[in-house]
């Protein structure tokens, strides 16, 4: 009997010890400081509202999220400019030395026309030709006689390098009368104002003001991303670095975590976990 007594006993104080343990890790963390992101047009959104909640957690920790590009990202991360870096793109080998790479969701490319434009569907080979200068009439492809007017991102865009490695094989687009549009957001505004415009967005860009044509057939969504059935689709990363500071782990794990899976999912993008 005495022995069913201490069991009951050390269950109780084990039970206290875990809701006491709970109460503790709800608790908003007291660290302080700051935080500073440099790097993907395309991540800073999200990244900017995974920074609100992770800033309930810890409310003595100030966010600067700056823009610029992937490249600038790896760049800034390299040199300890920041203390993370953001890339909507895979890293080459000789980029990644020397930085942990995080991928914290996953983004489709999520080819656009103007809201007019007939043409539902092309194939990864016909958008290929498209911005070589190949394919110049949107009637070569099953729409009407019109122009096509290809946009691209700049060059520094993590957006624009993974469409040239996916679409293109690594190369750049070499089509006459290519636009460039510098940010997402311009990329969006310039193909919602022409008809024949043909351009590239981030899935968490997608706006009423354009549509979407399918890819092999395949329309993106977040089913067809984990199934690898859509082509287009690249990892948005978090990178950190030798002089990161620790603090920037813990955001990392906030992002990872169930409720930062939930923000990237409801943001738009595909969560990884």
């Amino acid at each position: 009997m005495k022995r069913v007594l201490m069991g009951i006993g050390l269950l109780a104080l084990l039970l206290a010890s875990c809701r006491a343990e709970r109460q503790i890790t709800a608790s908003p963390n007291p660290a302080v400081g700051r935080l500073t992101f440099a790097g993907s047009t395309t991540m800073q959104p999200l990244v900017a509202i995974l920074g609100e909640a992770f800033q309930k957690w810890y409310p003595g920790v100030q966010l600067e999220i700056a823009a610029g590009g992937s490249k600038v990202g790896i760049q800034a991360i390299r040199e300890g400019a920041v203390d993370i870096g953001m890339a909507s793109r895979a890293l080459t080998p000789e980029e990644a030395e020397g930085i942990q790479v995080h991928t914290i969701a996953l983004d489709v490319i999520a080819i656009v026309v103007h809201p007019k434009n007939p043409v539902e569907n092309l194939t990864v080979e016909a958008l290929a030709s498209i911005y070589r200068g190949e394919i110049t009439n949107w009637s070569q492809v099953g729409g009407p006689d019109l122009e096509i007017v290809p946009i691209a991102r700049e060059i520094s865009s993590g957006t624009r390098g993974a469409f040239d490695e996916l679409v293109l094989g690594g190369k750049e687009p070499i089509a006459p009368g290519l636009l460039t549009a510098i940010t997402a957001g311009d990329m969006a505004a310039m193909v919602a104002d022409r008809p024949g415009a043909v351009g590239y967005v981030g899935f968490g860009n997608l706006s009423e003001s354009l549509r979407v044509v399918r890819i092999n057939g395949v329309y993106p969504t977040p089913e067809t991303t984990r199934s690898g059935e859509y082509p287009l689709v690249r990892p948005l990363n978090l990178l950190t670095g030798p002089l990161s500071q620790p603090l920037a782990n813990d955001f990392i794990k906030f992002a990872l975590s169930p409720e930062g899976q939930q923000i990237v999912e409801h943001a738009g993008w595909v969560a990884v976990r």
